[in-house]
């Protein structure tokens, strides 16, 4: 069972000088074999609220047998520019969801 760790989760835009505008987000998920893979994905169709961005977790667990035990998963998603000025973003997964407020960086 693939378990989001809440206080992990973090999302920015990244407004350095010279680049685009690119919308950061992280967090780390528990996956219950080492070498089980995750990553966020863009929710497809997204939500009625233009405001929020909808990703979703996929986990996978990996081919043939593997070793049962609770391993922390990094994850990132990067989107740029950002197809809208984001307020919050969404992290769903079959177990539930997180919403996170985006901050700003300069």
């Amino acid at each position: 069972m693939t378990v989001l760790l809440r206080d992990t989760f973090k999302a920015w835009i990244d407004r350095a000088p010279g680049v685009p505008p690119r919308l950061i987000m992280i967090g780390d998920v528990r996956v219950p074999n080492n070498g089980s893979l995750a990553r966020l994905t863009r929710r497809s169709p997204q939500g009625i609220n233009p405001k929020i961005l909808i990703l979703d977790v996929n986990a996978q667990q990996p081919a043939g047998t593997a070793q049962e035990e609770m391993t922390t998963v990094p994850l990132r998603y990067e989107e740029s520019p950002p197809q809208d000025e984001y307020g919050q973003v969404m992290i769903a997964h079959s177990r539930g969801e997180i919403v996170v407020r985006i901050g700003r960086t300069h």
